[in-house]
């Protein structure tokens, strides 16, 4: 992030408003003195938490941006991404759920694709579910979701299954705490998310019983996706005591005759 820009920024758009920092001081909740080190440019010494309500004060949406050796971080954020959807369609596969992924579409000038798609015949249940190692547009990733989610029967006929009961859509978020922040504090808007956690996977696995309004999970990767990909996590072998002590024999110095 660029301190000055957003200073300025800051600047501009309270004088616009016609609010001292004090007023937006008093709105986001921190001192005086932290709008004043922001509009002068000092936002080093904030933390982004700091910054984000005071610019949330004002009605200033702000995007932190993160780049690394260029096209390398889109590769390692796609590895993620990739590692995260195989350890659900694995484990949900193992649920009783058929499974497609990628799924696309295109529909009356609407076109997109699904992370993962699953059906579960039992309970006439679609799954439509977005799999996101960040969250970087909030509006955007929920607008998208529930378009999805909104033409379930037509995805369900392009993959060639029943139209179903009911349509559930589901985030599945890499564990990260900046995401958990954001989700805390956009409430509101992720209210018909509100199966979580265990309760979630609880359902996922026995999906009889009432659907949701919406599923929200925070996933690490899944260890056997992990294995299946080549990874490995590597302890060192401890030596047992019998060579521990032929170790120590052999370390003795000889005497000489």
């Amino acid at each position: 992030m660029r301190e000055a820009p957003v200073g300025r920024i800051a600047w501009a758009v309270r004088r616009r408003l016609g609010l001292r920092q004090l007023d937006v001081a008093t709105r986001a909740g921190v001192g005086r003195s932290t709008v004043s080190l922001l509009e002068r440019g000092e936002g080093q010494r904030l933390t982004l938490a700091m910054i984000s309500r005071c610019l949330d004060a004002i009605g200033v949406r702000v995007e932190l941006r993160a780049s690394w050796h260029g096209p390398e971080l889109d590769r390692l954020l796609d590895e993620g991404h990739a590692l995260l959807q195989a350890g659900w369609v694995e484990r949900i596969s193992r649920w009783g759920w058929r499974v497609w992924t990628e799924a696309s579409y295109s529909r009356y000038g609407e076109r997109g694709r699904v992370d993962i798609l699953a059906w579960h015949a039992t309970g006439g249940v679609l799954l439509v579910a977005e799999v996101k190692t960040t969250l970087a547009d909030v509006q955007e990733a929920l607008g998208t979701l529930d378009a999805k989610a909104r033409i379930g029967p037509f995805l369900a006929r392009q993959v060639g299954i029943p139209s179903p009961r009911f349509v559930v859509p589901a985030f599945i978020f890499a564990e990260d705490m900046t995401t958990r922040r954001r989700v805390e504090r956009l409430a509101p808007l992720f209210a018909r998310y509100a199966l979580r956690g265990r309760a979630a996977v609880s359902w996922l696995r026995h999906p009889d019983d009432a659907p949701p309004a919406g599923i929200l999970i925070f996933s690490g990767a899944n260890r056997s996706s992990v294995r299946g990909s080549g990874w490995q996590r590597v302890r060192p072998r401890r030596p047992s005591r019998s060579t521990s002590r032929r170790a120590g024999q052999g370390s003795q110095p000889q005497s000489s005759l």
